[in-house]
């Protein structure tokens, strides 16, 4: 639903201020390797990138290819826009479609585990994910205190922290049109300020990494653990049914990696060396920043708890499938 992820040509008003490279240079790199025929261009012609798009484009009456709303700080991107672009569509109102959506994901809970919990054991690893202090930044409902960790502080692999850096080149204010705004959005339509005082300024220089932050990253939910393996923040946490180390030799070779031998890697730090160490062996997921390093906050022996205690919270972990 996000501009910057579904719709590459959005972004050709700011590619110079986001990637350093040039608007009509952005738009042909892009375009000269369009799977269908009539969108490519070729780069022989004295045609500008820019031009020739504009002859062949699906929605000429928007922002690149996808049925997008410039909100009204565009092309600049905001706290409430930070795309910079809101999927609407004509015929609805601005931003319905996205409200939509997300109220029908907030109704989704997801499937019990394909394992069997034992539930005694499953209540003492409460018990010990409390212990171990879990607890502070996996809290409340969805066990999340939706805070944002810096980089540097949850010693995860830093590069995705640093994503939208850049977007602080053409950060503007908070503003949306009005929500009952026809989409095509009409001229003079109402445009309303989002209010962003009760926010933490710390927590938005970690999110965007604006300034001499080192950016960070969401403390995410835990709920639906047992169907989101590989874990951590590059995905690199992953440890398959048989024991295979690394996303090399589960996800690469096509096996599933196991959510309970993953997350015993998540938590025990003889099998996070294990992971990291299949995972630098291969040259490809270096090259994608992918290491499986860091939040180094465990549950096993050398942290004083027992294997019996360590499989209770793993019982815990994957016993988490509803709200």
């Amino acid at each position: 639903m996000h501009a910057q992820n579904a719709d590459s040509l959005a972004q050709a008003e700011i590619s110079q201020e986001l990637f350093g490279i040039d608007k009509e240079v952005y738009i042909g790199t892009i375009l000269q390797n369009a799977a269908h025929p009539r969108f490519r261009y070729q780069p022989t012609t004295k045609e500008k990138p820019s031009a020739f798009f504009a002859k062949v484009d699906p929605t000429p009456k928007t922002v690149g290819v996808n049925q997008l709303v410039a909100p009204p700080q565009f092309p600049k991107v905001s706290l409430a826009a930070p795309d910079g672009l809101v999927v609407s569509e004509p015929g609805y109102r601005f931003n319905e479609q996205n409200n939509a959506v997300a109220a029908w994901q907030n109704t989704l809970n997801p499937p019990p585990p394909n394992e069997r919990i034992n539930e005694e054991r499953a209540a003492r690893g409460r018990e010990v994910f409390v212990r171990a202090g879990c607890i502070r930044c996996h809290a409340g409902a969805y066990l999340t205190n939706n805070r944002v960790i810096a980089a540097n502080v949850i010693g995860t692999e830093p590069s995705r922290a640093q994503a939208l850096k850049k977007t602080e080149n053409v950060f503007g204010e908070a503003v949306i049109y009005a929500p009952n705004t026809p989409v095509p959005i009409p001229k003079g339509a109402k445009v309303l300020k989002v209010p962003t005082d009760h926010l933490d300024p710390e927590q938005i220089r970690l999110a965007f990494a604006h300034g001499d932050s080192p950016g960070g990253y969401k403390v995410p939910s835990l709920i639906g653990l047992a169907w989101s393996a590989p874990y951590l923040h590059d995905g690199g946490v992953a440890v398959g049914p048989n024991g295979e180390l690394g996303l090399s030799d589960t996800v690469g070779k096509g096996v599933a990696p196991d959510a309970r031998n993953s997350l015993r890697a998540l938590i025990d730090r003889t099998w996070r060396q294990r992971v990291i160490a299949a995972n630098a062996a291969d040259p490809a997921l270096k090259a994608v920043h992918v290491t499986g390093a860091g939040h180094g906050y465990w549950i096993d022996c050398q942290a004083g708890f027992t294997k019996e205690e360590q499989e209770a919270v793993l019982d815990y972990l994957l016993s988490l499938t509803s709200r």
